[in-house]
């Protein structure tokens, strides 16, 4: 290819486009060539695009919403204040949302489905805040508050990879898929395993595991231990367990 373009005749350049040229760099005269102006409403559009796709993220990888799958007993749930019957599911559903405060009366109980997420049994008597659902790809780390009572909780296969953490009066509770039981009264936190595992204690660096079988008691004494679960609350977890295992993929 060389040897080609070397044989090639030269060309003598045009002696007027010479002149021309060094003319007018000698006099500043090269004009300097006008620029495409970029439509204002373009500019704009480009933040308000962003944002779309950062809403359209966000709306994708919420998780699913909470849904009262059944109740029982009499009396008035109260949710942020607002009492709702029992037995009114549709409403029941409407109110709970993430964050807000639950209290069930002591004559009955609901169970609150978040799809194949996780599933609750809120006893009668307790008060708490519901968690958030985690999402699908971020934001899978989620946690709630039980002042008082008796929370149950079933993950479900759509839990993995999640992290889900309850607070008591007495310590806190890590979940990363399980079935089990919190209890907290006037005497202290219990912390019923079922299955999986669960890392319980009084605060983060007081973490340790509690296995399937055993639970774990913080007293308001200072007593703290790990022992079986007893046949009563191991019992109710199960029944749990059974009624709404139809509710859930595991």
């Amino acid at each position: 290819m060389d040897r080609e373009i070397r044989s090639l005749p030269e060309v003598a350049a045009d002696a007027e486009f010479q002149q021309r040229l060094k003319s007018a760099f000698v006099e500043g005269e090269f004009a300097e060539q006008p620029k495409a102006a970029i439509p204002i409403w373009r500019w704009l559009a480009l933040p308000a695009a962003a944002v779309l796709i950062v809403v359209a993220i966000l709306a994708v990888n919420r998780g699913p919403v909470f849904r009262a799958v059944d109740a029982y007993g009499d009396g008035m749930v109260t949710i942020d204040g607002e009492p709702t019957p029992t037995a009114d599911l549709a409403r029941l559903t409407q109110s709970l949302t993430p964050g807000s405060t639950v209290a069930v009366p002591n004559e009955a109980g609901i169970d609150v489905a978040a799809g194949d997420v996780m599933l609750y049994e809120i006893v009668g008597g307790t008060e708490m805040t519901l968690p958030e659902s985690p999402g699908r790809w971020f934001g899978r780390a989620v946690e709630c508050s039980v002042f008082v009572g008796e929370l149950r909780l079933m993950t479900g296969e759509e839990f993995t990879g999640s992290t889900f953490t309850a607070y008591t009066p007495d310590g806190m509770i890590q979940v990363t898929g399980t079935l089990l039981s919190i209890q907290c009264d006037e005497g202290g936190t219990c912390v019923c395993v079922l299955e999986g595992t669960a890392q319980v204690g009084t605060d983060e660096t007081d973490l340790e595991p509690v296995s399937p079988g055993f639970r774990k008691i913080m007293l308001k004494d200072g007593t703290v231990e790990i022992i079986p679960v007893k046949p009563m609350h191991r019992d109710g977890v199960l029944d749990f367990e059974s009624r709404m295992k139809d509710q859930i993929a595991r």
